[in-house]
């Protein structure tokens, strides 16, 4: 992350087409004409701004959405403002748009509480993860459009089998990918399906995201190192994950211990019975 002044981050780039930027305790009046779209948070303080032909107030929770052409003027700051913007280039939302069926270039209303705001904070979150990965950043991002764009969430009993079919060929990507990763691009290219449907159906087929169903992959195989006697650091690396912090992170999250805590375990339990090692719960399913 690169800090160009106080108050100021510039994000690092982590997906093609998009930036970030976050303000922290920002009293400036900003003005300018978008020249991308922008999906902006605000996590603390409001103020008010001229877009539209009118005058809105940005509160905390709300986000705000840019499409490129328009002029946006600060006109008063209420509190000190915490936020971090997003700008996406046209083609990354226009051909969002058409792969949802719908014309482009999109509309996107001005303000936002409902639609796509619990997307949109996971994105931003994301984007300042330096674990971050591709997939999970594209996933992120596919989810949000999808739920800005107003795309319809439901599938014909017709495309069911098709649909499983697809979901079944990215699953098996997957799984020979596990320390490479994969993109969201090449999994649509496999299942045959555009990268909305994609995510729709393999969520509905095996209940997760094709990055969390990747997650438990890794973390599955880096039980198997750690019951071998790997180091967790070396066997976050060895599973594609970005450190030995991350693997502990989604070790707990999964498999409900830590991944010292594991291997502890599952040595004590080889070696010595019945002295009661310690416990290793289940995986959650």
């Amino acid at each position: 992350m690169r800090r160009d002044e106080p108050g100021l981050e510039v994000l690092p780039a982590r997906l093609a087409g998009v930036e970030g930027v976050r303000v922290t305790g920002d009293t400036r009046l900003w003005s300018g004409v978008s020249t991308r779209y922008g999906v902006t948070v605000v996590y603390a303080g409001a103020f008010d701004f001229w877009y539209r032909g009118r005058a809105w107030t940005q509160t905390e929770g709300v986000l705000k959405l840019k499409e490129p052409g328009e002029v946006h003027r600060d006109l008063r700051v209420h509190a000190p403002v915490t936020a971090q913007s997003m700008t996406l280039e046209a083609p990354v939302v226009d051909e969002a748009a058409r792969e949802l069926g719908l014309r482009a270039p999109p509309r996107l209303p001005a303000l936002s509480v409902g639609n796509g705001r619990a997307a949109a904070l996971a994105l931003h979150a994301a984007l300042r993860e330096p674990g971050s990965d591709t997939l999970a950043l594209q996933g992120l991002l596919a989810g949000m459009l999808a739920a800005l764009l107003g795309a319809d969430s439901s599938a014909s009993a017709e495309a069911v089998p098709r649909a499983r079919r697809a979901a079944l060929r990215a699953r098996d990507l997957l799984h020979a990918s596990v320390v490479e990763g994969v993109s969201l691009e090449a999994l649509a290219m496999a299942s045959g399906l555009g990268r909305f449907h994609l995510l729709r159906t393999f969520r509905q087929e095996f209940g997760l995201t094709p990055h969390a169903y990747l997650t438990h992959l890794r973390v599955s195989r880096a039980r198997e190192l750690l019951a071998r006697g790997i180091p967790a650091a070396r066997a976050a690396l060895e599973v594609g994950l970005y450190d030995q912090s991350q693997l502990h992170r989604h070790f707990v999250r999964i498999v409900g211990t830590s991944p010292g805590a594991y291997a502890r375990a599952v040595r004590g339990t080889s070696t010595s019975p019945k002295k009661g090692a310690e416990r290793v719960p289940h995986p959650r399913r």
